[in-house]
C-alpha cells in the first residue's frame, strides 16, 4: 500500500443491484480503561442485517474501525488487532463480520484511518484480518461505480488528510506520527488521577464532541464539582447542625442567641468565599472564552473537501480516477452529515460523512448562562448507496440507543427541562437521504421530417 502510487485507490465496478455500505470510526480496542467502543451488540446486529440482504453487498470499513493507538503493548506473538480479536466480549461481533464476509456476493474492504494506520505497514495485522476471514482486501482509498452508470464515481477516504493535526504523509512509515497520535498515546494516559481526575471525570475526555469544546467541558466539570463539594461539605453540614440546634433549643427551652450569631457568621464567611469563587470563575471564564475566540479557527474538513471538489482537484490519497467524483464519502470527524456540492463542470454531487459508532459528550445550553453541561448521546451511523429507479440514492442511517445520564444535581438544575427525550423506537432508520438523478439523454433539437405520403 503506497500512498503515492497507483495502488493507493482500489477501483471497483459494481453490479447495479449491489448495496454499497460505508462504516467508520468504531474505534474498537484499547488497554484496560481506554477502550471507548461500547456497542458490540448493536454493530453485530448491523452485520447480521447486511448478511441477510437479498442482493450483493460491498462493505467498506472506512478507517478507525480498530483503535491501535489506545493499545500500549501486546503479548508475545500477538499484535494490536489480533489481541483485540481475542477479547471475549467481542466474540459475537467478529463472528458476525466473519459470517458476512463469507456469504455469497459479499465483499469487505478495509481502509486505514489515523488511529489504525498500523494496518498499512504491519503485515501481521493484515494477515490476522485477511487470514481470519474478516476482510477481502485493503486500500488507502476506494472508488466505485455501478455498471449502468460508470460516469458517477463514488469515492471514499477516511478524511484525516484534511485535518492538519492528524495528516499522515507516508502510511508505510511506522514513525510518521502526527500531533494527534501523540495526544492519544502520550498525553491522555498521563492525565491527573486521584480526586482531580475523578471529580473532573478526565477518563471521559475521549468522548467530548466536538474537540473544540474541550475548554468548556473542563471549565464546566470544575465549576460543578466545586459547587457540589461546597454544598456537600459546607452548606449541608451547616444546615443540619443549625436545624438540630433549633430542635434541641426548642425542646429544652434554652436560649440560643449566641449560637445563632455563630451560625450566621459562619454562613456569612462561607457565602463570601463562594462569592469570591464566583467572581474569580466569571473572570476566568471570560478570559478563556476570549482566548478561544481569538485562536485560529479549526479547519472544517467538509468545507475543505467541497472546495477541492469544486476546483476539480483530486483528493489527497487518490490515484488516477476514471471519472469525476459524484459522491465523496469520509469519516474522521465523528459528525454524520449529508450535503450537496457543485463540481467544476457544474454537475451536482454529494458529500457524506459516515459519522461513528460511539458515545459522545455533547453540550446543552444552560439556565442563567451557567457553564455548559455535557450529556451522553450515542451516535451510531453508517452510509448506504444504491441504485434505485436508475438514480443514485445516498442514505445516512442511524441506530438509536438510549443514553443514561450521570449528572450531578446542580447540573440537572442547570439544564432543567432541556434534557432531550430518550428514543422510544430503537429500530434503525434513515436520518437523511439524497438522490442524484440519472443523466437525461440530450434533446434532439432537429427532429426528423414527417413522412410524405
Amino acid at each position: 500500500m503506497n500512498a503515492g502510487g497507483e495502488q493507493a485507490t482500489l477501483l471497483r465496478l459494481l453490479a447495479d443491484d449491489t448495496l454499497l455500505v460505508f462504516l467508520s470510526d468504531c474505534h474498537i480496542g484499547g488497554d484496560e480503561g481506554r477502550d471507548i467502543f461500547e456497542s458490540p451488540d448493536d454493530l453485530a446486529a448491523l452485520f447480521r442485517e447486511l448478511g441477510d440482504h437479498p442482493g450483493p453487498v460491498e462493505l467498506v470499513l472506512a478507517g478507525d474501525f480498530f483503535d491501535c493507538l489506545r493499545i500500549g503493548s501486546v503479548a508475545t506473538g500477538e499484535n494490536r488487532v489480533s489481541q483485540t480479536l481475542a477479547r471475549p466480549e467481542y466474540a459475537d461481533l467478529f463472528a458476525t463480520l466473519r459470517a458476512l464476509a463469507a456469504g455469497p456476493d459479499r465483499k469487505v474492504i478495509y481502509m486505514p484511518g489515523n488511529h489504525d494506520a498500523e494496518v498499512c505497514w504491519n503485515v501481521d495485522i493484515r494477515g490476522a484480518l485477511e487470514g481470519g476471514g474478516l476482510v477481502h482486501g485493503f486500500a488507502l482509498s476506494y472508488a466505485a461505480a455501478f455498471q449502468s452508470d460508470p460516469a458517477k464515481l463514488i469515492y471514499c477516504e477516511h478524511g484525516n488528510e484534511f485535518d492538519p493535526a492528524n495528516l499522515k504523509r507516508d502510511y508505510d512509515d511506522p514513525y510518521d506520527t502526527p500531533h494527534g497520535d501523540h495526544i492519544v498515546t502520550d498525553i491522555i494516559p498521563r492525565l491527573p488521577r486521584g480526586w482531580a481526575g475523578s471529580a473532573l471525570q478526565l477518563h471521559e475526555i475521549d468522548h467530548v464532541f466536538p474537540l473544540d469544546t474541550l475548554p468548556q467541558w473542563v471549565a464546566g466539570r470544575l465549576f460543578y464539582a466545586l459547587v457540589t463539594e461546597a454544598v456537600r461539605w459546607l452548606f449541608a453540614p451547616l444546615l443540619v447542625a443549625y436545624v438540630a440546634f433549633e430542635l434541641i433549643a426548642y425542646a429544652t427551652g434554652l436560649g440560643h442567641r449566641e449560637i445563632n450569631t455563630l451560625f450566621f457568621e459562619i454562613a456569612y464567611e462561607v457565602g463570601f468565599l463562594l462569592l469570591a469563587f464566583g467572581v474569580f470563575f466569571f473572570v476566568a471564564w471570560k478570559v478563556a472564552n476570549r482566548a478561544i475566540r481569538s485562536a485560529p479557527p479549526r479547519p472544517v474538513e467538509r468545507d475543505a473537501i467541497r472546495a477541492r471538489l469544486k476546483r476539480g482537484e483530486a483528493p489527497p490519497l487518490a490515484g488516477p480516477l476514471p471519472a469525476d467524483i459524484a459522491v465523496f464519502v469520509s469519516g474522521h470527524t465523528h459528525a454524520p452529515a449529508l450535503s450537496q456540492f457543485e463540481a467544476s463542470n457544474g454537475a451536482p454531487g454529494l458529500i457524506v460523512n459516515s459519522g461513528c459508532w460511539l458515545r459522545q459528550l455533547q453540550s446543552l445550553p444552560t439556565h442563567l448562562r451557567a457553564p455548559q453541561v455535557f450529556i451522553n448521546r450515542f451516535v451510531q451511523t453508517h452510509v448506504r448507496i444504491l441504485r434505485r429507479d436508475g438514480a443514485l440514492t445516498v442514505e445516512l442511517w442511524g441506530h438509536p440507543r438510549p443514553s443514561p445520564q450521570s449528572l450531578r444535581v446542580v447540573e440537572r438544575l442547570a439544564v432543567t427541562r432541556r434534557l432531550p427525550p430518550e428514543p422510544l423506537d430503537l429500530r434503525p432508520r434513515v436520518m437523511a437521504n439524497a438522490v442524484l438523478p440519472p443523466k437525461r439523454p440530450p434533446e434532439n433539437r432537429n427532429p426528423p421530417p414527417a413522412a410524405i405520403d
